[in-house]
């Protein structure tokens, strides 16, 4: 954990973000994103989601349904400032757990199509991987 506020101290102008996958079963699996205090809830949010529409991508599929959702804030630690205030910083951390859907499953209308939710260039978004940071 210092590791990663150390680092993300250094590139506190676009935020840092860590996203890790977990599976869970064959057409499951786990989204972990934890980002820097500058992404905000709702920037670690999306990139949770978008990190799970690459992975269901990846795994050959297009469909999936959010089975799981979870956030917290944390603040990691504190600096006093040059000018006699206080300045804390943080994490927010977003956990998904992502069930992919396969044709012929009766949630197949309701689940959401990892493609489009990537957009257009869902290919080149694919290709290139996992942010590293709120403005990937």
């Amino acid at each position: 954990m210092r590791n990663f506020v150390v680092v993300c101290s250094f590139v506190a102008l676009v935020g840092c973000v860590e996203t890790s996958v977990q599976p869970l079963t064959q057409t499951s699996f786990k989204i972990s994103t934890e980002a820097e205090d500058m992404c905000g809830a709702k920037g670690t949010r999306e990139i949770a989601f978008r990190e799970a529409a690459i992975e269901v991508i990846k795994r050959g599929a297009d469909r999936f349904i959010v089975v799981g959702d979870q956030s917290r804030a944390e603040i990691t630690g504190g600096m006093f400032t040059t000018y006699g205030g206080f300045q804390t910083y943080g994490t927010n951390t977003q956990d998904m757990v992502i069930q992919i859907i396969q044709k012929g499953d009766a949630r197949m209308r309701d689940a959401l199509s990892a493609r489009q939710t990537l957009g257009p260039d869902w290919q080149a978004i694919v290709a290139k991987g996992s942010a590293d940071s709120c403005l990937s």
